[in-house]
C-alpha cells in the first residue's frame, strides 16, 4: 500500500470544491446609519476657551445692560403744539411735565387715560386726577384736556393714542405735533405705539421724565430697576414686534 499525500479533495477528482462562506448580512439599522450619518473629525473648546467666550459674553451683557435704561428712556421732542401726558405717572411726574409745558410753547396740554392712585404723593395730591394735579402745578385749567379709551385690559398704550388722535381731529389738528410725555424706560415704547397709532401724516416726539424709584445709571442693583426696565424691554419687543393694530 501506497502512502502519499492526503487527498485534499476527499470528493475525488470529479467532486466540486464546497462554497466559500457568505459574507455578513448589514442590518437595516447600519443601512440607516451609513444613509444618514457620517463620521468626521472635529475641534472643540477647552475648559479654557469655554471660560474666556463666558467672560467674554459676561463684559457685553455688562456693557450693554449700563446703556439699556438709557435706550429705552429716550428723549427726543419735535416742539409741537400740544404735549401729551400718561395718565398713570406718579405726583412728581405731573410736577414736571408742568413745568415742560409752562417753558414750552404749546396750545394745549391732554391727559391721556385715567391717572392711578399714587400712594408716593402728599395726601393732597394723592387721589386727584392727573388733570387736576397739572392745574395745581400752575397749567391754567382751561389748556387742559383729559381723554380716555374707556376701560381696556391690554395694549392700554396704544388704545389712549387712539383716543387722543380722535379728540385732535374733533379740533381739526389732525396733523399737529405732539410730544409724549412719560416716565423712565416707558418712552421708547410710548413714542413707538403712538407713531403706530397717528401713522405718517403726525410727527411724534417724546420726553422721559427721570424715574425717581430707582437709579436709572444703576438700575441692576435695585428691585424697582430691575422689574421696570426688563418688563420695558419685553413691552418694547412686543410692541416692535408682535403688536398689531386692532
Amino acid at each position: 500500500m501506497k502512502t502519499g499525500s492526503p487527498n485534499k479533495n476527499p470528493g475525488g477528482p470529479g467532486a466540486s470544491a464546497p462554497y466559500p462562506p457568505a459574507p455578513p448580512r448589514k442590518s437595516w439599522m447600519g443601512a440607516a446609519r451609513a444613509v444618514l450619518f457620517v463620521r468626521r473629525e472635529r475641534w472643540t473648546l477647552t475648559w479654557t476657551g469655554r471660560l474666556l467666550i463666558l467672560a467674554s459674553l459676561a463684559v457685553v451683557i455688562v456693557i450693554l445692560g449700563r446703556g439699556l435704561c438709557g435706550f429705552l428712556a429716550i428723549t427726543s421732542p419735535v416742539g409741537g403744539q400740544v404735549v401729551v401726558v400718561e395718565g398713570w405717572m406718579p405726583t412728581f411726574a405731573y410736577r414736571e411735565a408742568a413745568a415742560l409745558f409752562r417753558k414750552g410753547r404749546y396750545q394745549k396740554i391732554i391727559v391721556a387715560g385715567e391717572s392711578n392712585e399714587d400712594e408716593g404723593a402728599d395726601l393732597e395730591l394723592r387721589e386727584r386726577a392727573g388733570g387736576e394735579k397739572l392745574i395745581y402745578f400752575g397749567v391754567p385749567s382751561e389748556l387742559v384736556v383729559t381723554v380716555s379709551s374707556g376701560e381696556v385690559h391690554r395694549d392700554r398704550t396704544f388704545h389712549s393714542a387712539t383716543a387722543v388722535k380722535e379728540w385732535l381731529r374733533k379740533q381739526g389738528l389732525q396733523t399737529a405735533p405732539i410730544d409724549v410725555v412719560t416716565v423712565g424706560p416707558h418712552a421708547r415704547r410710548s413714542r413707538l405705539l403712538y407713531e403706530k397709532a397717528f401713522g405718517d401724516d403726525v410727527q411724534v416726539g417724546v420726553i422721559s421724565i427721570e424715574d425717581r424709584r430707582f437709579d436709572p445709571n444703576h438700575w441692576w442693583r435695585s428691585s424697582a430697576g430691575v422689574r421696570r426696565v426688563i418688563d420695558e424691554l419685553i413691552a418694547y419687543l412686543y410692541a416692535r414686534i408682535l403688536f398689531s393694530r386692532p
